[in-house]
């Protein structure tokens, strides 16, 4: 089995080959303007490095979202693109699914990611399993929920928080450093190879970002013709 998995879903990326047991992976840091280019290159040196080639890849799998909207975009659409050429099936990966899966803990795990203000992603999981829908909650719900499943159970946040939601936690909350906030290679093609085994796969026309909230450019829009309809 040949793997390839993408995650552009922060400036954290990283690309992975797996190859029965054998993995390279590269890690690297981006921004909005360089997603798209820094991706194409570490693919081809990757390749290079490893004398593998595209053809031969059973599943490609990417992170669909949360994240950044330009990253997931592109992530997804090289996906697509290479699964469209080599006629090979794909998998979605969500980022939180991913940061609960190479948690290692005995209890509550809640992978989170800052949304906009007020706001943040979040899941609930208890082992592997889902208890609660990912999902993007207000601080308040959030907190309900957290106060609600952690009532029994040790509990850890995973992920990036924002400061001013950190000082609502619970004091009994533990969060985990910032080397756990990143999403590993061996993380990607477990989940890739455990979808692909209960048949939960997409082909490269159903396969797309989870971007779970609109971006800045369609909250413009909308209040832009918010305005121009309200003066006619």
């Amino acid at each position: 089995m040949f793997i390839l998995s993408i995650n552009t879903a922060s400036n954290k990326s990283n690309i992975v080959f797996w190859k029965d047991g054998e993995i390279y992976e590269l890690f690297y840091s981006t921004n909005s303007r360089t997603y798209g280019e820094t991706l194409t290159n570490n693919l081809s040196d990757l390749l290079n490095k490893s004398k593998w080639n595209l053809k031969d890849v059973d599943i490609f799998s990417v992170v669909t979202g949360p994240g950044s909207f330009t990253g997931l975009r592109i992530g997804v659409v090289t996906i697509k693109t290479l699964a469209q050429i080599y006629k090979k099936p794909t998998v979605g990966i969500s980022y939180l699914e991913a940061l609960a899966f190479q948690t290692s803990f005995k209890g509550l795990k809640v992978p989170v990611m800052s949304a906009r203000k007020g706001e943040v992603h979040a899941g609930f999981y208890m082992d592997e399993d889902p208890i609660y829908p990912e999902d993007v909650y207000s601080y308040n719900t959030f907190l309900s929920l957290l106060n609600k499943f952690s009532k029994d159970n040790p509990t850890i946040i995973i992920g990036d928080i924002s400061e001013d939601l950190k000082l609502l936690l619970p004091q009994n909350i533990i969060s985990t450093s910032e080397f756990l906030n990143s999403i590993r290679g061996e993380t990607l093609v477990y989940i890739t190879l455990k979808k692909y085994q209960k048949g939960d796969i997409k082909d490269y026309l159903t396969l797309l970002p989870d971007y779970r909230q609109k971006s800045s450019a369609e909250i413009n829009w909308e209040k832009k013709h918010e305005r121009t309809g309200s003066k006619n």
